[in-house]
């Protein structure tokens, strides 16, 4: 698959996470927000090693994927926090909100730490 295939599989995945994140805000819908954001962690986990080999730096990672890679784990914890009330659902989309500004800003400028 090309680069650009992998970019577009990897923001889909990431927006799945957040459609699951928002259905959190929901008392109905919670169990199939889960379900969305599930899928979503597994596509933008595979999506960015693929991208990561594409751009060939599977081996060595710089800081940068390592910070995403935490922060990806604390995406897919989010939820757990919510459900079992140890945060309030809006400020665990909150939280999230902030990670994800965080995660993009480190995936598009990719800085030097």
């Amino acid at each position: 698959m090309s680069l650009q295939t992998y970019h577009f599989l990897h923001l889909i995945g990431l927006i799945f996470v957040f459609i699951g994140f928002g259905g959190l805000l929901s008392s109905e819908g919670a169990k199939k927000a889960m379900m969305w954001h599930g899928i979503g962690l597994v596509i933008s986990l595979v999506s960015g090693f693929g991208m990561l080999a594409k751009l060939g730096i599977m081996g060595a990672m710089p800081t940068w994927v390592w910070i995403k890679i935490a922060l990806w784990l604390v995406l897919g914890f989010l939820p757990v926090l919510a459900k079992r009330r140890v945060l309030a659902a809006p400020l665990v989309v909150l939280i999230a909100a902030l990670i994800g500004g965080v995660l993009g800003y480190i995936g598009y400028f990719k800085p030097v730490f």
